[in-house]
């Protein structure tokens, strides 16, 4: 044990790998004063022109404000770290804003994007989407795709993906992939957490886990302790050893009528997605208060390495193999 307590660990390289922008837009000086060294953000949830107009937004904010500054590299995350600053990574959560064209991969990617989900909960022309009860996997397109995320080196990304289209993609990639916001199946039983065979593929591959305050993926309370959220980490680190596991706290804010439409889009289902409000984990319903996690995994027996892994430095590793400048 470390026995750091809070203030130890205000060195920490703190990343959290999804941050959906209803809540960050308004709200990122929290992960600023949680003492976040970077963030994901997501971006381009619609076609290629809304893609662009979010990243055009995205840009702006990062330019207004000195205490953002884009992340390109895993040296920017360093240097960020070293100057108080918050790094911003963007981030798709499907391939939706490419409209599905392989040949857009090597324009986003030049455009700043850095991790990309292959579907969000629903079929497309790639694979299917956690939610679909065929889970028919990954097609010929999908494959195609694939290998140019792994040219470009853009992270395959498997949250919201179906169980099936990961085991291909993990047959077919040729870098690592991961998982930027999903839990253990084995501990909450729920279609957007993984079962033990992909965590293992994805340790496998080299890749991490970022692990996700969503209450529903957590425990089937509906104000989850921190100590269920950090079962989520123990399961991963007894199937695969530590240094896989990371933050992809996937904080979010929507109105009762935005949830409604995402429940009439079909984008989600009522059935794994519980209405709001949402209670994240007791002690880190902020980032503001990320500290609290480090403290309690110090209570129950991590090392500080195995700590400051999950709190930033085991997607470190990933970055810097994936984009060293």
């Amino acid at each position: 044990m470390s026995n750091q307590g809070t203030s130890g660990w205000k060195d920490a390289l703190i990343i959290d790998a999804t941050c959906p922008p209803d809540l960050w837009v308004q709200g990122y000086p929290d992960w600023i004063d949680g003492g976040f060294s970077a963030c994901a953000l997501s971006v381009g949830g619609g076609n290629p022109g809304g893609a662009v107009a979010a990243l055009g937004a995205a840009y702006r904010m990062i330019r207004n404000d000195p205490r953002l500054t884009q992340v390109r590299s895993a040296q920017d995350i360093r240097a960020a770290h070293r100057d108080g600053r918050l790094g911003v990574l963007l981030h798709f959560q499907s391939t939706r804003p490419l409209d599905y064209d392989p040949d857009l991969v090597e324009v986003y990617q030049r455009l700043g994007i850095r991790m990309m989900g292959l579907a969000y909960n629903r079929r497309n022309p790639l694979c299917d989407g956690c939610e679909e009860p065929s889970d028919a996997g990954l097609s010929l397109l999908g494959r195609r795709m694939i290998a140019e995320m792994n040219r470009t080196a853009i992270l395959v990304d498997f949250a919201h993906t179906g169980w099936r289209t990961c085991a291909e993609a993990l047959e077919v990639s040729t870098a690592p992939c991961i998982a930027s916001h999903s839990n253990a199946h084995a501990v909450k039983a729920h279609r957007r957490n993984l079962p033990d065979a992909i965590i293992r593929g994805i340790a496998a591959s080299g890749g991490v886990l970022g692990m996700n305050g969503f209450p529903a993926f957590v425990s089937p309370d509906p104000a989850p302790t921190l100590d269920q959220f950090i079962d989520h980490i123990v399961h991963i680190d007894s199937l695969v050893g530590s240094g896989h596991v990371g933050l992809g706290l996937d904080y979010c804010t929507i109105t009762t009528a935005e949830y409604q439409e995402m429940i009439d889009s079909g984008a989600w289902s009522a059935e794994n997605y519980p209405p709001p409000p949402w209670n994240y984990p007791a002690g880190i319903t902020t980032p503001r208060t990320i500290g609290a996690l480090a403290d309690r995994m110090d209570e129950r027996g991590f090392t500080e390495t195995e700590i400051r892994g999950v709190l930033g430095e085991n997607w470190m590793r990933l970055f810097e193999r994936m984009w060293p400048r």
